[in-house]
């Protein structure tokens, strides 16, 4: 996996700190019926100054329900943003996010897929608590 290099975010603001943790809990997103993304083995990024975002395994999110925009941004902690609105929708206000291209300090979450959560319905739970539909990936 090939990396921007360093972070330059991190030399200026020593403060800062991006925590990135494996998930024993089962993370379903979903719009209305539609399930957009479930998993097992998401990450949970705690970063400074944000809410924890999970992040999901690119095979876990159903790509053909999102479709991937050419806004771009670039976080100097983690890399540069690619944004995915909902397919088949009016609204074009983006729902998920990737960084294609990142920092080595955050190189577990090259290709993971985010989702805005007050834009759509995240829950997690334990083993059975959550019953995951199959979706088409």
């Amino acid at each position: 996996m090939k990396t921007k290099g360093p972070a330059p975010g991190f030399i200026n603001h020593t403060d800062h700190h991006v925590r990135i943790m494996s998930s024993d809990q089962h993370w379903m997103v979903h719009d209305g019926e539609m399930v957009l993304a479930q998993s097992r083995s998401a990450l949970v990024v705690e970063e400074t100054g944000y809410e924890r975002v999970i992040y999901f395994p690119p095979e876990s999110v159903s790509k053909q329900r999102l479709i991937q925009t050419d806004d771009r941004s670039n976080c100097p902690f983690k890399g540069e943003a690619r944004y995915f609105v909902l397919a088949g929708t009016e609204n074009k206000q983006p729902i998920a996010w990737t960084y294609p291209s990142v920092y080595e300090e955050v190189a577990s979450i090259q290709g993971y897929i985010a989702f805005y959560e007050e834009r759509v319905c995240l829950k997690e739970g334990k083993s059975d608590d959550i019953l995951f539909p199959s979706h088409p990936a």
